[in-house]
């Protein structure tokens, strides 16, 4: 054992490290362990064996010496021990102090940054607070300037106006002033624009010297048909320039006799239209009976207007001067036709117009004289109603059958694309206008048609839907709003490159805010002629879309809600009383929705994709009816279950024999639009549709819609990307607004039940609508029908209706034969 310490003592003292006196001290304890262990054992298996007596040994000393030695090491063990707990304190010491100190200075390093990137902050506000103070003081410098120089400009012309006013009569200027030019030739352009419209009414209709004096009907200005007219146009002959007046060169003098002079040609032309030009020749209008069935005293006949030809002062030479007159120049004004078919149309409109006027007051007249009649005799109340009824439906007949379609489109539209200038990342490019007004006039329709001209819609028209902000941003150039860093906000780059509201909403800073306001302006314009009488129906082919429009946010390609706008212009500017708003675009309409969401005069009805709400926009629920006096006006048949099978023919026709036309015909509207969005029909992948409904049957739905409001049906384009598949729906449904023979739906798909999804979908749409429209118990059982199988078991209905009303009549005649006649007592 004590060479065991000893090795121990002698390894402490080589080696101070805490970690080798460890494995040492515990490798020797190990051995004297097994030591022990070893002599233990070993004596246990010797046998004991006594020492000789003969040796003598001192056991004191050697015990003592062991003593010694072990409380030597047992106190170098402790000196050890004392002496490494001391360097363990002073290490943790030290690593404490470091600690410390690492961490002042780090927390001094986070101060002195955080103190850094606070004052650059400052720094970077103040510059931007300096930028926009005076940007803000640059513009109101340059309002200023504008308005001094406006101010000097208006000083200017007044001293201009002031000394042309205080001149001498009897002075000539040499230069007449710029505004008095202008002015004088407005002027002359207005008094030739009204001569020759003047001359045109004149020469054909408004002398009695020139009508024949065969007449059967109630007046003698039967307006003339177009179809077998051989009218052309008056000739202008040859030119004169005696007739062009220039502008004064005086203003004193000169100016008055040119007055005077004016007046003279006009006075000798209203007294005598054909004195113009008299060498020209006087065409003829050829009659065409104007059949109309009915009572005797409301059929009109059309009488015969013809002007005699004159052929004694007519000869070749004059013919020969009208094929060689010189055509009128155009004008800034609305220019005068130069084809003489145009001529025609025109001449033939203004006689009709004058014909249903004064037809119109002959009825009104009557109307008034029955009823004063009727005060007097009042049995004949009902006869008077329906005589009256009678007059004004066939007056409107009338009218509707000489009104025409409207088109109207305008290329200022195809500017509004994005600025990267790819249409192939773009679905709703300048393209797809362009392509339908071409089909349009490939296939000859637009020339049956009234093209109208399109204009940009107000400020005050766009906010009665949307908001101040809303149309002051996205229907001025926001190139003028840069100043406003709030403005900028709106816009987001797009992937291409470009600037939209969103990843689709592209946004063009030069052209785009023209385009909206052109779109929503064309619409208004169609909706309002169409409204009054002008034309009869109309097809606005306009872009950008708008039924995804809300109030203060555009989305979805649209910026401004077009159809809602001219709704809610023709409520407050014609008082009409019920519109109906029929939205087939296969996203819902939420921006529509939203803005006659409480009005009950607007029935909004809108076919779309729904799936549960995970189609965009996602809104267009069935359980969406409507708020306050609007419930129920707001009808959403919600097609749901994706494309598994997709919606077709037959599950359109079914929600329009079923759910549309039944609660539109109780709603009976005034007018109707429809947010003709087209890409339900077939050839738009899913993420655009993916429904499989074809362009003839659009054609249908339109037909049958022009059954409602008198024909008086409005069609805005929306939706519809696929190329082809637009121009087929466009053309099927001009040519059903047209009256054009539409082609016949196929055998299997008048036969074809709609599928259990869209059955579903449409009788939901029932269940929530039944407490609000009377007629939709009555075709509520006919939901899962086909159209043949729901027409035949109309026409049964109907048989059996009829069949036990003559039962009940012939019943009741017999019982009165069988009753004995009651009778009177005796006096």
């Amino acid at each position: 054992f004590s060479h065991l310490f000893s090795s121990l003592i002698l390894s402490l003292h080589r080696s101070p490290d805490r970690n080798e006196i460890g494995l040492r001290v515990s490798a020797l304890v190990s051995s004297v362990c097994f030591c022990l262990v070893s002599a233990v054992e070993l004596s246990s298996a010797l046998p004991v064996r006594v020492p000789p007596a003969a040796i003598p040994m001192d056991l004191r000393v050697e015990q003592m010496q062991t003593l010694d030695s072990s409380r030597r090491e047992q106190q170098e063990m402790l000196a050890l021990k004392h002496k490494q707990q001391l360097q363990r304190q002073i290490l943790i010491a030290e690593f404490q102090r470091k600690h410390e100190q690492l961490s002042r200075q780090h927390e001094a390093q986070l101060q002195e940054h955080m103190k850094v990137r606070t004052q650059r902050w400052w720094d970077v506000v103040n510059v931007s607070q300096q930028e926009l103070l005076a940007l803000k003081h640059q513009q109101e410098l340059l309002e200023h300037q504008r308005k001094m120089e406006q101010e000097l400009e208006k000083q200017q012309r007044e001293q201009k106006l002031q000394l042309l006013k205080n001149k001498e009569r009897g002075q000539e200027s040499a230069v007449a002033s710029t505004e008095v030019k202008m002015r004088l030739q407005e002027f002359v352009l207005n008094k030739k624009k009204a001569l020759a419209q003047r001359s045109l009414n004149h020469c054909i209709s408004n002398n009695p010297r020139y009508w024949k004096t065969q007449h059967s009907s109630l007046d003698q200005s039967s307006p003339p048909q177009t179809a077998v007219s051989t009218y052309n146009p008056p000739a202008m002959g040859v030119y004169d320039s005696k007739d062009d007046f220039p502008l004064r060169k005086t203003a004193s003098e000169p100016n008055l006799k040119l007055r005077s002079r004016l007046k003279q040609k006009v006075s000798e032309r209203r007294s005598s239209p054909l004195l113009r030009r008299k060498d020209s020749p006087i065409s003829t209008l050829k009659k065409r009976s104007l059949d109309m069935a009915g009572d005797a005293q409301d059929a009109l006949t059309c009488a015969c207007v013809t002007v005699s030809t004159q052929t004694n002062s007519l000869g070749a030479g004059s013919l020969q001067q009208l094929r060689q007159h010189r055509t009128l120049g155009r004008t800034q004004s609305a220019p005068l036709p130069q084809s003489g078919q145009v001529l025609q149309q025109l001449v033939v409109q203004q006689q009709h117009q004058q014909f249903l006027e004064k037809h119109k007051q002959h009825f009104q007249q009557l109307h008034i004289n029955k009823v004063r009649h009727q005060s007097s005799h009042p049995t004949m109340t009902d006869e008077t109603v329906v005589i009256t009824s009678c007059s004004r439906e066939r007056l409107s007949a009338l009218q509707l059958k000489f009104l025409s379609l409207g088109l109207v489109y305008d290329s200022l539209m195809q500017k509004h694309q994005c600025m990267c200038g790819n249409t192939n990342t773009h679905p709703e490019h300048a393209g797809r206008i362009q392509s339908i007004w071409s089909r349009l006039q490939e296939t000859g329709l637009r020339s049956q048609c009234e093209c109208i001209r399109g204009r940009k819609a107000t400020l005050e028209e766009l906010q009665t839907v949307h908001s101040e902000a809303h149309v002051m941003l996205y229907g001025t150039n926001p190139l003028r709003q840069k100043l406003d860093s709030s403005v900028i906000s709106m816009f987001v780059r797009l992937p291409c490159g470009g600037i939209g509201v969103d990843s689709d909403t592209v946004w063009n800073e030069v052209h785009s805010s023209s385009a909206v306001r052109l779109a929503v302006g064309s619409v208004v314009e169609l909706v309002f002629k169409v409204a009054s009488g002008e034309l009869k129906n109309g097809f606005a082919v306009v872009r950008p879309p708008g039924h995804h429009a809300e109030e203060s946010t555009p989305m979805g390609f649209c910026y401004f809600n077009s159809v809602a706008i001219a709704a809610k212009l023709l409520q407050q500017r014609l008082n009409v009383g019920k519109i109906l708003i029929v939205d087939w675009d296969v996203h819902h309409g939420n921006g529509t929705q939203q803005a006659f969401y409480d009005d009950p005069r607007v029935l909004y009805v809108s076919l779309h994709r729904y799936d549960d709400g995970n189609f965009f926009p996602g809104s267009g629920a069935p359980e969406e009816l409507g708020s306050g006096p609007g419930v129920g006006f707001n009808v959403n048949v919600a097609f749901t279950g994706g494309l598994d099978p997709p919606m077709g023919d037959a599950e359109y026709l079914t929600a329009f024999r079923t759910v549309v036309m039944p609660i539109a015909s109780e709603f009976a509207p005034d007018l109707v639009l429809v947010s003709a969005g087209f890409d339900a029909v077939e050839g738009h992948p899913p993420p655009l549709g993916g429904y499989k409904l074809t362009s003839r049957c659009l054609g249908h739905l339109t037909k049958q819609l022009m059954g409602l409001a008198g024909g008086r049906v409005v069609l805005a384009l929306e939706g519809g990307h696929d190329l082809r598949a637009i121009c087929d729906a466009s053309e099927a449904c001009v040519s059903a607004l047209l009256g054009i023979e539409l082609e016949p739906l196929s055998a299997d798909v008048l036969k074809q039940r709609p599928n259990e999804n869209a059955v579903s979908s449409i009788e939901k749409v029932l269940e929530n609508h039944s407490q609000y429209w009377r007629c939709v118990q009555r075709v509520a059982s006919s939901a899962g029908l086909s159209l043949l199988e729901a027409q035949r078991g109309d026409s049964e209905e109907n048989e059996t209706v009829t069949a036990m009303a003559s039962l009940s009549v012939a019943a009741l005649e017999k019982r009165m034969e069988d009753e004995p006649m009651e009778e009177e007592p005796p006096m």
